[in-house]
């Protein structure tokens, strides 16, 4: 028996109490939803990396020219997007890639004063890497692997469109007037004909089912050296994920890789593929710290290969693009080194020169011990993905800026973010407990 009253006093708690619990639960879903929404939100973004350059010269091909502001302004506004969504956490979770972020932004007004002038395309070319890291840490595991899966299934198909029917393709996007209209490229450097990329054919043929008629396909990148790019980076997503996605899914990524292979053509893709299947396995034992050793030995491992006389001097071949990105960083002057130079030098086929000059040299070492640096924690696959990521920089920087490019480099930096916090969590979870 309760005591007199006491009943009374019990429905009264209890009535005084359900506010207060109504507002947590509200506090609650309002939370979940934000959460939903921001992670659909980072989803769609990484969509538009993909699809805005094919969307834009479809409307140029259609609609009305396009011009480069045009591209450069949907360029800007999917990365500040990106890097607002990223922020949208909180601080002590994102403070290493903000105050990257802020770094940079001083760097390109220093030296953009020196210079006497500011070029928007630098600061929003380097804005993009920490933008896309902290989207990557914003984004659920599962929804990251849906919309993988997803992207990966459209380019395969479009790309096999693209050989299977090369008019229908080029007529869709004509892809030489979009260049034409918004990169400033020379409508007759274009030789292979059509109105495919300059690089749809090689001189040579093809490396991979030559004699078969098969130009080099490139599907929702309009050029085959951003498909075969974006072959790697599957690779490295692939390996980053393989514990959590299914027999299915991994037999899907298998598969179509080696498809986007075969319809790239690429010989540095298929290169360092392979290097990876054979590598990426061991570096998951291998501490992810170690990653920043890639770079430095690469470097030595040119100089001395050009000592021995291994690298072509010069050709068409990988051996002879190593060794013009070898030329090009070694005939930089102070200016270019410090990024203070006004007249920029084109760096086509090398791609550290390229960034160095444009950012300094002080920004691409700080960079790379801060990329390479960062710990990603014991977990297997947050290590393959590391050293897939910092492995790939280091051979694709004498070669070209694709660190830089929006179409592949976002899908990298997120999956880079994303195992960041995944390693994050993980030493959180083993401190707590």
């Amino acid at each position: 028996m309760l005591p007199p009253g006491s009943s009374r006093l019990l429905l009264a708690e209890i009535a005084l109490s359900l506010p207060a619990r109504a507002r947590r639960d509200a506090v609650r879903r309002r939370s979940l939803i934000h959460d939903r929404l921001v992670n659909y939100v980072a989803a769609g973004l990484l969509v538009a990396t993909v699809l805005f350059n094919p969307a834009l010269a479809w409307v140029n091909a259609h609609l009305f020219p396009m011009t480069a502001g045009i591209v450069s302004a949907a360029q800007g506004s999917i990365v500040l997007t990106a890097l607002l969504v990223g922020t949208m956490q909180p601080v002590q979770h994102s403070f290493r890639w903000l105050a990257l972020t802020w770094t940079m932004v001083l760097s390109a007004l220093l030296t953009s004063a020196i210079k006497g002038y500011f070029e928007p395309k630098i600061l929003g070319d380097i804005l993009l890497i920490p933008a896309f890291i902290l989207l990557g840490t914003r984004i659920e595991g599962a929804l990251l692997r849906q919309t993988m899966l997803s992207l990966q299934l459209l380019i395969m198909l479009v790309g096999l469109w693209e050989l299977a029917s090369p008019g229908g393709f080029g007529s869709t996007f004509r892809v030489i007037d979009y260049y034409v209209q918004t990169r400033g490229y020379d409508a007759d450097a274009f030789w292979a004909g059509g109105d495919l990329f300059l690089s749809s054919e090689r001189p040579g043929g093809r490396m991979l089912l030559d004699g078969l008629g098969l130009h080099r396909g490139s599907s929702l990148f309009l050029e085959p050296v951003s498909l075969g790019n974006w072959a790697i980076v599957g690779t490295i997503f692939t390996a980053a994920m393989w514990r959590s996605l299914s027999n299915g899914a991994r037999l899907f990524m298998l598969v179509s890789t080696a498809v986007l292979l075969v319809t790239c053509d690429g010989r540095l893709a298929l290169s360092v593929i392979l290097l990876f299947c054979l590598y990426l396995p061991i570096s998951a034992y291998v501490p992810d710290q170690w990653s920043v050793a890639y770079l430095p030995l690469l470097l030595v491992a040119l100089v001395g290969g050009e000592a021995l006389g291994i690298l072509a001097e010069h050709q068409d071949n990988l051996p002879g693009r190593l060794s013009v990105g070898l030329d090009a960083l070694r005939s930089m002057d102070l200016d270019q080194l410090l990024g203070i130079r006004a007249d920029r030098v084109r760096f086509d086929d090398a791609g550290w020169a390229d960034f160095v000059q444009a950012q300094s040299v002080v920004i691409a070492i700080g960079l790379w011990l801060a990329l390479a640096c960062s710990s990603f924690g014991r977990d297997p696959g947050n290590r393959m993905a590391k050293h897939g990521i910092m492995l790939f920089l280091a051979l694709c920087l004498p070669i070209s800026n694709s660190l830089l490019s929006i179409k592949t480099a976002a899908l990298m930096w997120v999956v880079y973010g994303f195992c960041y916090a995944r390693g994050r969590l993980t030493r959180m979870e083993g401190n707590a407990a």
